[in-house]
């Protein structure tokens, strides 16, 4: 991509003074957004280089896996087949978009050290990237939900539009608290693989293959769960609901918080980024 590459090459932002650049990671970043788009376009194109259905294979591995875990699932949990396979569906797609993302955010430095060290580019840059990514992943993956919600009659609703705010919020703080975790895990190479473990286990105590209903008295613990928020801003509106208050209220409170570490730590170290990758 043309543009792209000339921004690389002649990005405005090399004029500035380092602080500058780092504090104002994302928010110069995304003025450059032809560069980070067109790097996740290149993602995806080389990670399926070569083949013949390219990132449709996602969509037939979320398909077969909601396909198999509705039928068993849906019996094991007595659970009407029309309600928890549209469920499940938006559930995974969304988990899959989050925790991809996370899992990402780790290496987006150590993973363009190359651009970093030889291109004056604010480095939110790269998390915008990864962001991008996903997102288009999701985009792909969205497809199996709009089929299956078309075989179980699930219709949208003035509520499925809350999926626009929703997915703003939930990409806010993938993308602050993804800065923090880019920069920590430059320095640490040992985090990405502590990330890893905890969303593996994550994964199985957030109410993606099942109701939080089913935790019966202690359906409460689940306002405690962050990734519960993080989903159910999500998943909720593709189902036909609007998420609660406090799910709201979690993308408000996580948004300010994230910014602030990612603002302070951006300050302590940002500038060492090129010479931790």
């Amino acid at each position: 991509m043309k543009g792209a590459g000339s921004l690389m090459m002649h990005s405005p932002m090399g004029q500035h003074h380092p602080a500058t650049t780092t504090i104002n990671s994302i928010p110069g970043a995304i003025h450059l957004w032809p560069v980070w788009t067109w790097l996740a376009r290149q993602d995806i194109k080389a990670r399926y280089r070569g083949s013949f259905l390219g990132p449709l294979w996602l969509v037939l591995n979320l398909g077969i896996l909601v396909g198999g875990l509705s039928l068993v699932y849906g019996a094991v949990f007595d659970q009407p087949l029309h309600i928890y396979a549209p469920y499940l569906t938006a559930g995974f797609l969304t988990w899959w978009f989050i925790s991809g993302t996370i899992i990402d955010s780790c290496a987006a430095f150590t993973a363009n050290s190359q651009l970093i060290r030889n291109q004056p580019l604010p480095i939110g840059i790269y998390v915008l990237q990864v962001i991008t990514r996903h997102s288009l992943l999701l985009a792909h993956n969205l497809l199996v939900f709009i089929v299956v919600a078309l075989i179980f009659g699930l219709r949208p609703n003035l509520a499925t539009l809350l999926v626009i705010p929703g997915f703003a919020g939930v990409a806010a703080i993938l993308a602050t608290s993804g800065l923090s975790l880019a920069i920590i895990c430059a320095r640490f190479r040992d985090i990405p693989h502590f990330v890893t473990n905890i969303l593996q286990i994550a994964m199985l105590v957030t109410p993606i293959m099942f109701f939080k209903s089913m935790l019966g008295s202690r359906a409460a613990l689940a306002q405690f769960n962050p990734f519960f928020h993080l989903v159910d801003a999500i998943r909720s509106p593709l189902m036909g609901e609007a998420p609660g208050i406090s799910t709201w209220g979690f993308l408000v409170l996580a948004n300010i918080l994230s910014a602030l570490f990612a603002f302070w730590l951006m300050r302590r170290a940002g500038h060492r980024v090129a010479y931790l990758v």
